[in-house]
């Protein structure tokens, strides 16, 4: 499939629309955060750090994540995304695997400063569950990944504001 659309691709234009640039800036780079995660039932959040390492990938075109991570009380954590904007159909998709044995493709648009995905609708441990979740970029060095899950009618709130340190950023 790829390789059929290589050789038209090639004779075109290699610049990268402006969408699938804002994407890739906004998210490439190592980043690092502390936040928490509400599980329902909990007596009080968990606390949730991470180090995310988001490369560029595709020629440019989207960003490959590691993301590794402690949540208390449930140990390591790891996942893998993929991230890039689709110009012909103006959406941005995230993909993610991960080592609770979810599998997402996440959809979403650009809403001024953030990317706000579709509910996502995905079996986990044979229950159904339902995401929402939006990614806020207030500055060229911070973004917040704020994320509802609903599961039989509990709901699991995370909140997790994101830094790269300096000498990371990248300024335009």
């Amino acid at each position: 499939m790829a390789l059929a659309s290589y050789a038209q691709s090639k004779s075109e234009s290699h610049t990268q629309p402006p969408e699938v640039k804002r994407t890739v800036d906004a998210l490439v780079g190592h980043w690092s955060f502390k936040g928490s995660d509400a599980e329902p039932g909990a007596k009080e959040p968990l606390s949730v750090s991470m180090e995310i390492d988001c490369r560029l990938a595709v020629l440019g075109a989207a960003v490959t994540c590691i993301l590794r991570g402690n949540v208390t009380n449930s140990g390591p954590i790891e996942a893998a995304a993929i991230v890039g904007y689709d110009p012909d159909e103006q959406i941005v998709h995230g993909m993610e695997i991960s080592s609770t044995g979810e599998y997402h493709d996440h959809k979403g648009k650009w809403k001024g400063e953030m990317i706000v995905f579709e509910p996502l609708v995905y079996m986990s441990a044979g229950k159904k569950c339902t995401e929402t979740f939006t990614l806020s970029f207030p500055s060229v060095a911070t973004f917040t990944l704020n994320s509802v899950t609903e599961r039989l009618r509990a709901y699991r709130r995370s909140d997790w504001p994101m830094s790269k340190p300096r000498s990371n950023v990248v300024s335009e």
